[in-house]
Formats: structure tokens, C-alpha cells, sequence
């Protein structure tokens, strides 16, 4: 065996082992999870949704204190 052939063969198997380790090494999640982290992300940063109904439920009340008794 010429020592060309077996510096080839020797990185072959090197390379295959790193192959097999960074496969197996890869952390397995789910095909949806890329998705449902978005829309977690997008669900933290959406106001409530109480939140709109009580404001405009302040502002009615605020214009109608401001109205005189008499109008």
C-alpha cells in the first residue's frame, strides 16, 4: 500500500467518524418547534386582550365626566 493510500484512507475514516459524531450530537427537536417558538414570541409581545376593552371603557367614562349635568 503506497503511503498516499493510506493517508487517504486514514482521512476517509476520519472524516466518517466526525460525520457520524455530528449526527449523533445534533440535538433533536421537533419539525414544529421552530414555529411554535415564534409563536410564543409573538404571543409575549401581543397586547391583551382586556387590555383594549379597558381603555376605551376609561375614555367613555373620562368624556362623560367632563359633560355638565345639564346637557
Amino acid at each position: 500500500m503506497s503511503p498516499l493510500a493510506f493517508l487517504g484512507l486514514a482521512a476517509a475514516i476520519t472524516l466518517l467518524g466526525m460525520l457520524c459524531l455530528a449526527i449523533s450530537g445534533r440535538k433533536k427537536t421537533p419539525w414544529e418547534s421552530s414555529i411554535d417558538s415564534f409563536r410564543k414570541h409573538l404571543d409575549a409581545i401581543a397586547p391583551d386582550e382586556h387590555e383594549g376593552e379597558d381603555d376605551m371603557h376609561e375614555r367613555l367614562t373620562d368624556r362623560d365626566r367632563r359633560r355638565s349635568t345639564g346637557t
